[in-house]
């Protein structure tokens, strides 16, 4: 019995509910070995198959949501699981890079990773209950990454932040910048550092340190390895978190770093 002669069959063998099983499984076979099909089938099958997988498909359109439904999952777990096995390759340089800032707790029992631009809508949106929830919660050490992807103004006011470590100023800058409404250029990231105390002599000289520069590259390379392109972007027990936070989010992300 040929494929095609199976398919069109009428005997209670192949009934209404293996008939699209078949068809499907023909379909299949089409995408996965073409060659094949082929040689097993002249035109005429060929569309016939066709004909019959192109109904069946529009009688019954949720095969193909559940097919693409399941290759999404399929292809979220395999980013997953790349994604993991970045993180532990690179875990000293996310971890520990004594560049970074660490607020929260230093010997907190768990680390929470954030790469941020000052510019970035939803990192000014994360700021606040990324704070609330870190001093709330007591135990968390959060390793803050800077990450200006949105241009010179960017860069610039992450120059400041870092320089400002060195007046012992960093988070006072650092909250400034995200607190700040609207945009930031020069002056206005001058102006800033001016009202959180910062000596200015001081900073400007520092922010053209080419530790600076390097620190910001060494990030930069980073994302890269870890595939991050967009802020904010979050690490915590080896998993990573792209986008922005709320309280509920963190618990969760939280948690399972934890493993509760």
């Amino acid at each position: 019995m040929t494929a095609l002669s199976l398919l069109q069959t009428k005997s209670p063998m192949y009934s209404s509910f293996q008939l699209p099983l078949a068809a499907l499984f023909l379909f299949l076979v089409s995408w996965s070995a073409p060659a094949a099909a082929a040689e097993r089938f002249d035109a005429k099958d060929k569309a016939a198959i066709e004909t019959i997988i192109h109904d069946y498909l529009v009688e019954n359109p949720e095969v193909l949501v559940k097919a693409f439904e399941t290759l999404e999952r399929r292809q979220e777990v395999a980013k997953l699981a790349e994604t993991q096995a970045a993180v532990e390759k690179h875990r000293k340089a996310i971890y520990d890079d004594p560049g970074d800032y660490v607020a929260g707790n230093p010997d907190g029992d768990v680390t929470l990773v954030e790469f941020f631009d000052y510019q970035c809508g939803y990192c000014k949106r994360s700021f606040k209950p990324l704070m609330d929830f870190v001093e709330k919660d007591g135990n968390i050490r959060l390793v803050l990454k800077e990450f200006p992807i949105l241009g010179p103004n960017s860069l610039l006011a992450t120059k400041a932040a870092i320089a400002a470590k060195k007046q012992g100023r960093y988070f006072d800058m650092h909250r400034a910048l995200y607190e700040h409404k609207g945009e930031l250029d020069e002056d206005t990231i001058m102006a800033i550092a001016s009202d959180a105390g910062l000596d200015m002599a001081r900073l400007k000289k520092d922010m053209g340190e080419p530790a600076i520069q390097d620190q910001v590259s060494r990030t930069y390379r980073l994302a890269e390895q870890l595939g991050v392109d967009g802020t904010p972007a979050f690490v915590a027990g080896g998993t990573m978190y792209p986008g922005a936070v709320d309280e509920a989010r963190l618990e969760g992300m939280i948690q399972q770093a934890r493993g509760s």
